[in-house]
């Protein structure tokens, strides 16, 4: 048995919802460290990843897909939240964001 096009819509809305969570950590993070003592490299590198998650068509995206978009997400956060640490940045979000 197939899914309803309520479902289907409804799945495309999260899929959606999860690429433009992440694109926007990426974005934030992006802006927030152009304004600091960070390697050039760094900053091109995040500039790319911000605009190459900006194309991503979400109507196009598995879950695998998925899945290695939010653990890439997820890692580069982990490696970048040394450069907060170490700078004293602090959080990059006041909020905690859902």
């Amino acid at each position: 048995m197939g899914l309803s096009p309520m479902n289907v819509a409804e799945g495309q809305n999260l899929v959606r919802l999860r690429v433009v969570s992440c694109h926007r950590v990426i974005h934030d993070v992006s802006r927030r460290l152009a304004g600091e003592a960070v390697h050039p490299r760094i900053l091109e590198q995040l500039k790319r990843l911000d605009k190459l998650l900006g194309l991503i068509d979400h109507r196009s995206v598995n879950h695998d897909d998925m899945t290695r978009i939010e653990g890439s997400t997820n890692q580069l956060m982990d490696e970048l939240s040394l450069i907060f640490l170490h700078q004293h940045l602090g959080p990059l979000y006041n909020e905690q964001l859902h």
